[in-house]
């Protein structure tokens, strides 16, 4: 992990989304401040990793991620939902022994031809299905979901337990998939280390010509960005 110097970081920033406000109307939300953050914390029942952090007291509320809304209406982030925020106090669990867990579990998926009656199968598998929906939510307690990247996918940051501070991908809509994001180094990437390394590229992506050659680069699997390291790890 690397440790990130942020200063700098918002003029940095707030030139990019002048530059792409011209085009597209983006606007940065502001900062947080300390207390505002706190009560976001105590709500949550979490302290947020440094790197988030700082993002929120030094960069923006938003931009690249949801938005934190603090405000009479209580905290949460734009686009959530109440079961995103109901579990960021829980440890994320390992991911080897949730994913056999969540497995396992369906191997016991009840069968309509061991029943003799429809309704008896009916109230089994509804049953066995709360159970199974309870078990894949349980992977991803302890994440916020950052940012909504389209399909159902969603790249996550842990705020609890042993691998709090690293940013992972969850797209198990489509392709059952949940991993971290890896750094340079193969390590599960921090906040700071993926906002950095987004920040720095679309930096330099000033006309559509150089976008469309990095998305050419990244798809054929070079120089990929850390937020688009989605099946590397």
């Amino acid at each position: 992990m690397q440790t990130v110097n942020w200063s700098g970081v918002r003029e940095r920033t707030i030139a990019l989304y002048a530059r792409q406000s011209r085009q597209a109307g983006v606007v940065l939300p502001p900062v947080l401040s300390e207390a505002q953050v706190r009560r976001a914390e105590e709500q949550f029942g979490v302290v947020f990793p440094d790197d988030y952090r700082q993002y929120l007291l030094r960069v923006s509320a938003g931009g690249r991620v949801r938005t934190l809304r603090v405000d009479g209406r209580g905290r949460r982030w734009d686009g959530d939902q109440p079961a995103d925020r109901a579990n960021l106090h829980v440890p994320f669990p390992d991911h080897d022994t949730a994913l056999a867990a969540s497995e396992d579990h369906w191997l016991t998926e009840p069968q309509e031809e061991h029943y003799v009656s429809a309704a008896a199968y009916q109230a089994d598998h509804d049953a066995w299905r709360e159970t199974a929906d309870a078990a894949e939510d349980a992977r991803t307690f302890g994440t916020i979901p950052l940012c909504d990247d389209g399909c159902g996918f969603y790249t996550r940051l842990v705020v609890s337990g042993p691998m709090r501070g690293a940013m992972w991908f969850d797209g198990r809509a489509t392709c059952d998939r949940l991993n971290p994001l890896l750094n340079d180094d193969g390590q599960p990437a921090t906040f700071g280390e993926w906002y950095l390394d987004w920040l720095t590229r679309e930096e330099a992506l000033t006309t559509p010509e150089l976008r469309r050659a990095a998305s050419a680069r990244w798809h054929a699997g070079t120089d990929v960005p850390i937020w688009m390291r989605w099946f590397t790890s």
